[in-house]
């Protein structure tokens, strides 16, 4: 051999001994397992892997990237974004890429709906449920824990903490779940690499939306913030987008916008972005609107839709809300001149839960800090978030693990970046994140745990307790210091010691998820639950005679069947009556309009050819109104009072034609006693003979009852005030002598039952004997839900006594309750919740009905699940939240009547022998 060639073949060995000693001195330091030339050296012979070392000279090439990227934040260990990894099933047997066996897991066995709902797997389908209870499966198998969350307090009181930390998150989940709600529950995550390619994020988001419907993918990024990892938060970019993050080296101070990336045009010229658009209605652009600004050309599905200008001094945050026509499917965004874009929204225009990952590699509370307040603030109050998220932790303890930081720092700047939070949104909840385990390698090839990963979690523990926020323990969670080294073990951590795999992220998300729901289920619970069940109740024992008296009526036999509605809403509301006596008549037959009472013009009346008027000096008055309770009303609760030559004209069935019609009988409801004036009656404007006087002057207020022989539906009736005194109108009433059924309904706005045990008890007594009801319908409940001082004992018992009253009065007639329609207020932050007395009014009507032997039927519960939100949505429902539009009202009726008639049905289908006599 040459000595130039000896010399050559010297310097080649001496590079691979050095080459080989550098090797193993990296893969035996405490660094990052993606930076060691041989990443499992203390987990498998060395021979084999310095010769694959040193013969393979393209093996770093080849080797995918998972160390910082250049531009990255120095001295920051994490990954970008981890790529992909397939991994083997943990239900079966395999080995993981760490040359681990894996045991097979057993089956899932299944779980008891109490067990199931106590780890907070209610409301998941099967699908998801079977994927959570095999997670449930890893997670005994790996130790880890279900850590609950820690409320923590946003507002302190006398007697000590008045609202939780995640108090506006869950009432805003409630406020979905009873279809509340008109717009999205919103969720901000800010973290780490952890969650960059939406890990662990990904389980929350679908499990909430599973449970509480979904409102859209939500805030996406135009391009992969590192362009690794998966690509299922942001769009399909072209190559020239230039980006600007806070976790760049020098990022500027006075322009990043909250999600920590600014994505510019550059010198590259026009780029564009695509996305997947699929159910999606709305797209929110969010950019910088700037001086000299260039414009973004939006197409959907290749069509021009709209041109957004960015054009705008000073400088500032902005977005444009652009509406997607229905079927659309891809959505791009191409620009023109100097354009800044910070990402795009996507929501289905529906409630329900929309769930932000913002998360970026090596980011820290303090790399987030670099964002522009002013833009920080601004966006974060466009998303309008009730819950954002905080995860950080990993980066500032690999911080501390390696002194370029202190625990004094790292409170500091995760106060301020919860102070940041909470100043920008001070109405939504907040949640703080722990660090979760990491592990290192020794010299010797030992794995321990990561320095600093408790004391970090300790103080973010600190911080979240004293901003207000929740907090949870996902170190505690996932096994606490040294669960790393056992789930690089199981395979569920790469090899970086640093981060989960996707299993692993699943796991994280699953744990993370379940804690959410168990401290949802703990909060207080909704004030009204739908626990009164649809349908007629009770309809059996209640309403036998009613049932054998409409089969009379059915077969051509049996005589006027008198029913009598009390009450405010529905009944003051004429679509609802009007449809249920519309349909019972054309069934059973029309014995006439009934009872109206006194009063001036009614557009509700004329519309069913009911006409009033009052001529002369008038007062109405009413019970709801009157200066104390014990006064005599008639059955509506009002009553006119007419000075000298005063006028009522009462006329029924205005426009009908003349034909030959049954006899009838027509009614006049005046108020006698000391002090009346004389009272003069025309029927069809004929005058009638005056009644002789009583044999002795009243001495109190009394009803008196003048009734005159007719023939048809159509008649007037006018009681004129010729005396000196006054004249008391209570109203009048129309009855045909046929079999029929006798519809009538009394009602009085803003009344409740309390008004109506308030009239005087004889006045009252003598008007219902004159009726002769068969059926006694009561319709309160509306109303007595606004009170908020509404007291469920006395409802109870005085509800209770008047309609035992009431039935006694009216000859032992049988009674309905009719559970009050939902009622919503609006609050301040645009939001609906209960009416303050609904929790007590659907719990104590139920109770009243069964008590007294009513039927009970549930206007609430017919209303269905979204309850006024839903048909506010529909138009069935009045924007004040507390009434139904007509179209409400007749929808209404029309479920009423289905139940009341399917009740009647089932009666009919009984044997003979159990139908029950009845008066």
């Amino acid at each position: 051999m040459s000595p130039a060639l000896e010399s050559k073949h010297t310097s080649v060995g001496l590079t691979l001994a050095l080459t080989l000693a550098l090797a193993v001195g990296l893969s035996l330091a405490p660094v990052p397992e993606a930076w060691r030339p041989i990443p499992s050296l203390a987990r498998g012979p060395v021979v084999p892997q310095l010769v694959a070392l040193v013969t393979t000279s393209s093996a770093a090439s080849k080797r995918k990237a998972v160390g910082v990227e250049p531009d990255a934040e120095r001295n920051t260990p994490e990954v970008p974004v981890l790529p992909e990894e397939d991994e083997p099933e943990l239900a079966s047997a395999g080995s993981t890429d760490a040359g681990t066996p894996l045991e097979p897991v057993a089956p899932v066995a299944p779980v008891a709906q109490a067990e199931a709902d106590s780890l907070g797997l209610s409301g998941l389908g099967t699908a998801a449920r079977e994927g959570a209870l095999r997670l449930e499966a890893l997670r005994e198998k790996m130790e880890a824990r279900h850590v609950d969350l820690e409320p923590g307090c946003r507002r302190q009181g006398p007697s000590g903490c008045e609202e939780s930390g995640l108090a506006p998150f869950f009432q805003a989940l409630r406020a979905l779940d009873e279809g509340r709600r008109t717009v999205p529950v919103r969720v901000e995550h800010l973290g780490d690499s952890l969650i960059a390619s939406d890990h662990i994020t990904d389980v929350a988001r679908e499990r909430l939306q599973e449970r509480h419907g979904s409102g859209g993918k939500g805030f996406l990024y135009i391009d992969r913030p590192t362009r690794s990892g998966r690509g299922t938060r942001a769009g399909q970019a072209s190559a020239g987008w230039e980006f600007t993050r806070i976790i760049d080296r020098a990022p500027p101070k006075d322009r990043l916008p909250m999600t920590g990336v600014a994505f510019a045009s550059g010198n590259a010229g026009a780029q564009d972005v695509r996305f997947s658009v699929e159910d999606a209605r709305t797209a929110e652009i969010f950019f910088l609107a700037q001086p000299g600004g260039g414009s973004v050309q939006v197409f959907v599905d290749g069509k021009p839709l709209q041109r957004v200008q960015t054009r705008w001094s000073p400088a500032e945050v902005a977005s444009a809300r652009v509406k997607l026509p229905e079927g659309a499917r891809t959505l791009m965004l191409k620009t023109r001149g100097k354009v800044e874009l910070h990402g795009v929204s996507l929501e289905n225009g529906t409630p329900g839960v929309v769930y932000d990952t913002l998360g970026l590699p090596g980011a820290y509370a303090g790399v987030f800090l670099r964002t522009h307040p002013p833009y920080f603030r601004a966006q974060m109050r466009q998303r309008k978030p009730s819950l954002v998220v905080l995860m950080f932790g990993g980066n500032e303890a690999f911080r501390l693990s390696r002194e370029w930081t202190n625990l004094e720092e790292i409170k500091q700047e995760a106060e301020q970046l919860v102070k940041r939070v909470r100043d920008s949104v001070p109405d939504a909840a907040c949640l703080v994140w722990s660090p979760i385990d990491a592990a290192v390698r020794t010299m010797g090839g030992e794995l321990v745990p990561r320095r600093g990963s408790r004391a970090v979690a300790d103080i973010f523990r600190e911080v979240a307790r004293d901003g207000g926020c929740a907090y949870w323990d996902a170190l505690g969670a996932m096994g606490d210091e040294g669960s790393a080294i056992r789930w690089l073990s199981a395979g569920l951590l790469n090899e970086d010691l640093i981060h989960p795999r996707a299993k692993g992220s699943n796991l994280l998300g699953h744990l993370f998820d379940l804690a959410i729901q168990r401290a949802y289920a703990a909060s207080a619970p909704p004030r009204v639950a739908l626990v009164d069940p649809p349908g007629l109740q009770h309809a059996d024992k209640a309403l036998p005679a009613t049932f054998k008296h409409l089969l009379a009526l059915e077969k051509g036999e049996g005589s006027r069947v008198g029913i009598l509605q009390f009450g405010a809403s529905p009944t003051d509301t004429r679509p609802f009556t009007e449809a249920v006596r519309g349909a019972l008549t054309k069934r059973f037959g029309d014995a006439g309009r009934g009872f109206i009472s006194a009063g001036s013009a009614s557009e509700g009346l004329a519309a069913v050819g009911v006409t009033r008027e009052l001529t002369g000096d008038w007062t109405m008055e009413d019970a709801v109104k009157a200066a104390a309770p014990g006064q005599a009303f008639g059955l509506g609760g009002v009553r006119a009072v007419g000075a000298p030559q005063a006028a009522s004209r009462i006329r029924f069935c205005e426009g009908c034609p003349a034909a030959a019609t049954p006899p009838a009988r027509l009614s006049l409801y005046t108020l006698d006693g000391p002090g009346a004036g004389s009272l003069e009656v025309t029927v069809d404007g004929a005058a009638v003979p005056p009644e002789p006087p009583p044999p002795e002057p009243f001495t109190t207020p009394t009803v008196r009852v003048r009734s005159f022989p007719v023939t048809g539906p159509a008649h007037e009736v006018v009681a004129r005030n010729t005396g000196g005194g006054s004249l008391t109108v209570l109203g009048a009433a129309l009855d045909l002598e046929q079999p029929g059924i006798g519809y009538e309904a009394v009602e009085l706005p803003e009344a409740t039952a309390a008004t109506l045990a308030g009239l005087e008890p004889q006045a009252l007594a003598a008007q219902l004997s004159s009726r002769q009801p068969r059926l006694l319908v009561f319709a309160y409940g509306q109303n007595e839900s606004a009170r908020k001082d509404l007291d469920a004992q006395a409802l109870r018992a005085d509800y209770g006594a008047l309609i035992a009253r009431l039935k006694k009065d009216a000859g032992g007639a049988e009674c309905l309750v009719l559970g009050t329609p939902d009622r919503q207020e609006l609050k301040p932050d645009g939001t609906w919740e209960d009416a303050p007395g609904l929790a007590t009014v659907v719990t104590v009507l139920p109770e009243v009905a069964r008590e007294q032997g009513c039927a009970y039927w549930s206007a609430r519960a017919a209303m269905g699940k979204g309850g006024m939100a839903r048909w506010q949505a529909e138009g069935l429902g009045h924007t004040d939240g507390s009434h139904l539009t007509p179209e409400g009202e007749e929808k209404l009726a029309g479920l009423f009547l289905n139940d009341l008639l399917a009740a009647y049905e089932s009666f009919k289908a009984q044997p003979p022998a159990l139908a029950v006599e009845g008066r």
